[in-house]
């Protein structure tokens, strides 16, 4: 996670907030243990909960979201 992603344009508090993205970074001071579980035919999917002070930020987004059109800010 590069220096430009030290103020997030836009950040979620609200329990049950989700991110979505190809590719997320993320800052954290405890992670519990990893649990891979069966996803869509032989792929795995890995899920673990971050804690203490977390900030994930979207580095790529989803494919189908780039053709979207953006917020306006």
């Amino acid at each position: 996670m590069d220096q430009s992603h030290k103020s997030p344009s836009k950040e979620a508090y609200a329990v049950g907030s989700s991110i979505r993205g190809e590719k997320i970074a993320a800052r954290f001071r405890k992670m519990s243990k990893v649990v891979v579980t069966q996803g869509s035919s032989t792929h795995k999917i890995q899920s673990s909960t971050l804690e203490g002070s977390v900030l994930c930020v979207i580095e790529r987004p989803l494919n189908y979201l780039r053709d979207l059109p953006r917020e306006k800010k």
